[in-house]
């Protein structure tokens, strides 16, 4: 027996199946330079910013599982697993909330497809 396999089946869990990623991660890591004048004194500072990306936003009511069942609008301590159902790599920015999540993929001029497994943790 698996013991971590039994411990994830003994907690409510959904599957959601041909879930369509359309968020990229792309993003370009820019060097921002600026000055700052206060009380006389003067400083040149630098800086970094993201720019660029768009992940996608996923809350959790507007899933479904495989049986057509919608998912419940909060989930305590929730994980998201993606299981890759094409080529493309998708993958979660950030982590869970009790409301969602975010997921992004790699490639620019594709959609991924992924099954997600959510399992309620608490």
């Amino acid at each position: 027996m698996n013991i971590t396999l039994d411990y994830l089946r003994g907690h409510k869990s959904w599957l959601v199946k041909n879930f369509r990623v359309w968020g990229d991660y792309f993003s370009v890591e820019a060097s921002i330079v600026f000055t700052e004048s206060a009380s006389g004194a003067k400083r040149i500072l630098l800086g970094r910013a993201f720019l660029g990306g768009l992940n996608q936003e996923v809350s959790y009511s507007d899933l479904f599982d495989y049986k057509g069942n919608p998912l419940p609008d909060t989930i305590a301590n929730p994980k998201v697993i993606i299981l890759a159902k094409n080529e493309v790599r998708c993958f979660q920015v950030g982590s869970e909330n009790q409301t969602g999540f975010r997921i992004a993929k790699d490639e620019a001029s594709k959609t991924g497809l992924v099954d997600l497994w959510v399992v309620e943790m608490s």
